[in-house]
This record gives C-alpha cells, structure tokens and sequence, in this order.
C-alpha cells in the first residue's frame, strides 16, 4: 500500500503548544445560537444540512448513511424557487456506532465522477466480499429521471469510481416495457451472493391504471453488479408511484415503495382483504419468485405519510437496515426546512427503530418520532482524536470536505455557535488536559460537560500560527457525559478539525505527542482511524498514525 502525507500534518512551526491558563475575564460574552434540534432530539441525523432519499449499508461496526443532496440545490439556488432537484449532483455521506453521534463525512460529487450525467438523486447501496477479499461497494442512483448508473469503491467513503462510463440502464436499455420514469433504483445481495435491483416510477405508463400504473421492475444483476443477468419483469405494486427498495431475509425478497398521491376509490378491484396503501405512504410486497410477476404479494403499510405524524405532508423514500441485530428505518420528512422557515420541498434524513419478523417477512408499522432511534452503545474514544464533524446536534455551524476523500471540519464558525456530542464515557481514571486542532483563522473554543451555563471544564484560545493546542481542564472528568463546544472570538474562517483528551496534565500529553512523532521517527507506527479505534496495520482509506492523517489507497 502507498501512503500520501496530508498538507496540514505536524511541523515545526506548528508544534503543540501549552495554552496558559484563564480567568473568567478572557471570555467574552457572547449569546448561544439557537439549534433546531433539542439535546434529546435524535432526528434529523443532521442537524443543519439537507438531504433526502436515504440508503444505508453496514460496514466494520458502523451504519453508512447517503443521501440526495438537497443542500446543494438549496445554495446553488438561494431557496428562489422550489426543489426542482435540477441542481443535484453530489450525494452525501454520514456514518455512526450508536445512531445518535453521526459523522459527516462530506459529499460524492457524482457529477465529476459520472461525467455524462444530468443529475444524481435517490441512491441505493450494497456491498459484497470479492475474490480479493476485500469489500466492494456498489452506488446505484438515479439520472434525471432518464436512467440509472453506478459507482464502485472498496471503501464506504470512496474513492469512487465509474465502472461504465454510461448508465447501466437507460431509454435505450430493451426489455424495460412501457415505463414512465427510469427512477429509484433498488438494490439488495441474496444469501448466494446475487445481487437484484428494482426501479421505475412516475404516473401510469400508457397501459397502466392509477391501481396498477404498470412502472415498477426487478431485474436480475451480473456477477460483477454492473450488468444485468435476466429480463426485466413487472412488480405489479398497487399505486406505485416511486421510492424503490429492496431487501432479501432468507428466501423473501420485500420490495417497498412510495405509494401515489391518487384516489383510492378502486381498491374493491385489487382482491385484498387488507387496507389499501396511505396517501404516498410506503407499503411492501413479498416474493419467493421475484421474477414471477404473479408471486408478488401485498402486505400493507410499513410507513404512513410524515403528515400524520406531526411534520409537513410530503412524498417519502425510505430503506430498511439491519444493524448490531436490530431493525431500522431510515427515511426523510419536511421537518428541518420547517424550522428553517424555508418552503420549496427541501428534505432531511431521519431514522427509527422497527420490527421484523424474518421468518415471515412480517413488518410492524413504524412510527416517526423526532426522538429518533435508540442510542446504543458508545464507543467514542475520548483519549484517542475524535473529529469535530462527529456530533448529534449543533447550532451556526456547517461542514466543509478538508484534504482527503471522507473527511470534514467543522465550518461557518460565528461566536455563539456550537457542536453537541452525546454520552462520551471518560471512564474512572478520568481526564485532566484536552487537545484541540483547528485549522485557519483564530478564536476561542469553550468546552463545557452537560451544560452550557456557568464555567467551562476548558477555555482554549487559539492563535493562527498554533492551531494544535493543549490546555488543563478545570475539572477532573469521569464517567459519561455529554460535550458542548462553543465558539467565541472567531477571525478569519477558523475551522475545528478534532480533539482529544488525555488522562494527565497538559505538560504529561505535551510530552507523550512529542514522544509520539519520535517514536515516528524510528520507525515505529500507533496507527488509529478517524473514530479513535487502533489497528495493528494501516488500512485503506484515512489512518491518524502517530498523530497525522494519512491517506492509504
């Protein structure tokens, strides 16, 4: 493997330096911005950025979340007009351990990847052990309505490649039948390693019906995933409108779908005994014979429409994910552009615990809270380097990509801003001093446990020539608690890349850092990746050895 050194990595002229110690008086007042989420709120997984349409995988003990990136039309555009999706090119990228602390690791700029393409929404994920023995993960996502292409990588946060250099299937793609919209792929990996992907949406095709609109496949994939290995047959969905996905438990597949905004007045005609499907609501079917169009059986809702639930009517797309032996649904509402007083149908991804039966395939209806999923366990490391973009809400702030594919720091830095990290377990040794890496700018950063009123546990100023600073805590800090970092004094675009805290005083981690790059230096490696877990051996994608960022491809 060959490792590339980032630009910002330590250097003599940006040693660690001891910040002195302070006094009330050196820090200003300042009023904290005000969050849309509240410190219990687990939905939206973001707290300040749009996006939509979520798909999921799980990898190395954590869940990746991607999305439509309505962020991207919303500043392209200046909320002028509606989400038209016209501006969408990248996708986004999150990932967690315990569903409440999510990192964001930046976007996928499909549009310089897929070169031909119009735009990129709605995309779809699976991943699959290859004869390398390595991980390879496969993007489907749709193309302006007109097609659907693909992305390969061996890493969950790229590099991602065009495998193809065209879609994978298109208007010019035979054996599709009368379909309205090429849209909405749906891919999941049967027991055997097969890979399947479902598509199609829009208004009933010209031999459809409002009951049947006739647009929904399922195809066959090739043994490499970027090809198709049968005929493309019909899932007769009842009031399909878009939204595809897929699962496979055992020999059932489940497909599920946005059901359409249409009168339910012929439902009599579909033979069920069962309720016909909500106004765009996420009903499912299952099959033993996926290309047998007559297998296909209807089962009810999985999901009503997020209006009944208390956030803004609007169209859904949702996934079902498997993670650490339970079941979740990952899906997006209108709720965050509601706080923001922004119309124009600009959406944000949420998650929710649900139930699986997966003898039967049986699916209990889910309820949309904004308390979100459960937290599960914690294993943030507060003693190795957490990045500043991994949090469960914040307040001013953004995120911006930073040197390497998957990275980010926190941006947009306004005195009064702030980021909010869940349940961080300090353990019973504790810790005494705290290191800081910021990048650009100066300012101030004030660390505070559980509150934000009264003293801060550290008070971090930070100059530009020293953006790697340790200071003392003003507290001994054991046990679990959560973690506020307020910005003051902000200059100059100041931007916060990570933290660590150490079990002794700010002189004792002073030293063992320099002992660190010493240690570098005779060749020895303490090799760590972006959550703070160490690694015998450098792996692809972003290592901290010895206390820099490395980028192993």
């Amino acid at each position: 493997m060959k490792a590339y050194t980032l630009l910002y990595l330590l250097s003599m002229s940006c040693l660690p330096v001891m910040a002195q110690s302070t006094t009330d008086d050196d820090i200003p007042d300042y009023t904290l911005t005000e969050a849309y989420k509240t410190a219990t709120m687990g939905n939206p997984l973001s707290p300040w950025m749009l996006c939509a349409d979520p798909t999921a995988v799980e990898y190395d003990g954590r869940l990746y979340v991607y999305g439509t990136n309505d962020q991207q039309e919303y500043e392209t555009t200046g909320n002028a007009s509606n989400n038209t999706y016209g501006r969408i090119r990248q996708l986004v990228m999150f990932s967690s351990e315990d569903l409440v602390n999510w990192t964001h690791h930046g976007t996928i700029d499909v549009g310089s990847i897929c070169t031909w393409i119009g735009t990129s929404w709605a995309p779809s994920i699976a991943s699959r052990v290859e004869a390398d023995g390595r991980t390879h993960f496969y993007m489907y996502f749709t193309n302006s309505a007109s097609g659907i292409g693909v992305m390969t990588s061996t890493s969950p946060v790229g590099p991602w490649r065009d495998p193809l250099g065209r879609a994978l299937i298109d208007g010019r793609t035979p054996g599709r039948g009368q379909q309205s919209n090429i849209i909405d792929p749906g891919v999941a990996i049967d027991d055997n390693g097969v890979g399947w992907l479902t598509f199609g949406g829009g208004d009933p095709n010209s031999s459809g019906s409002n009951l049947i609109p006739g647009n929904a496949r399922i195809v066959k994939l090739g043994s490499n995933m970027i090809s198709l290995a049968s005929d493309m047959v019909e899932i007769p969905a009842p009031y399909h409108f878009e939204a595809n996905e897929l699962n496979i438990i055992g020999d059932k597949f489940i497909f599920s779908y946005s059901s359409n905004w249409g009168t339910r007045n012929d439902w009599g005609q579909y033979k069920s005994s069962l309720s016909a499907p909500g106004t765009c609501s996420i009903p499912y079917m299952v099959s033993t014979d996926p290309l047998n169009r007559d297998s296909w059986v209807y089962k009810g809702d999985v999901v009503t429409n997020p209006g009944t639930y208390g956030y803004p009517w609007g169209n859904n797309h949702t996934h079902m994910q498997k993670f650490r032996g339970n079941w979740y649904l990952v899906y997006h509402t209108h709720w965050l552009a509601q706080k923001k007083g922004m119309s124009g149908g600009y959406r944000s991804i949420a998650i929710n615990r649900m139930v699986v039966q997966e003898a039967s395939a049986r699916i209990s209806k889910v309820t949309m809270t904004s308390n979100g999923a459960p937290a599960l366990t914690n294993t943030i490391n507060p003693y190795e380097f957490v990045q500043a973009e991994t949090m469960a809400n914040c307040a001013g702030v953004t995120t911006e990509n930073y040197s390497v594919r998957g990275n980010t720091v926190v941006a947009s830095l306004d005195p009064g801003d702030w980021t909010y990290v869940r349940n961080i377990d300090f353990g019973s040794e504790g810790a005494d001093s705290i290191t800081t890496r910021t990048i650009g700018g100066s300012g101030q950063i004030l660390v505070f446990a559980d509150r934000t009123s009264g003293d801060p546990i550290a008070v971090v100023n930070i100059a530009t020539a020293h953006p790697i600073n340790i200071v003392p805590l003003r507290t001994h800090l054991t046990g679990r608690h959560n973690l506020y970092f307020v910005f003051t004094k902000v200059k100059s675009k100041m931007r916060f890349d990570s933290y660590k805290f150490h079990h002794g005083s700010a002189a004792d981690a002073i030293r063992s850092i320099n002992a660190a790059d010493a240690t570098d230096n005779h060749g020895g490696q303490s090799i760590y990746d972006l959550r703070g877990v160490k690694h015998d051996s450098q792996r692809p994608g972003i290592n901290i050895i010895n206390g820099k960022k490395i980028l192993v491809i």
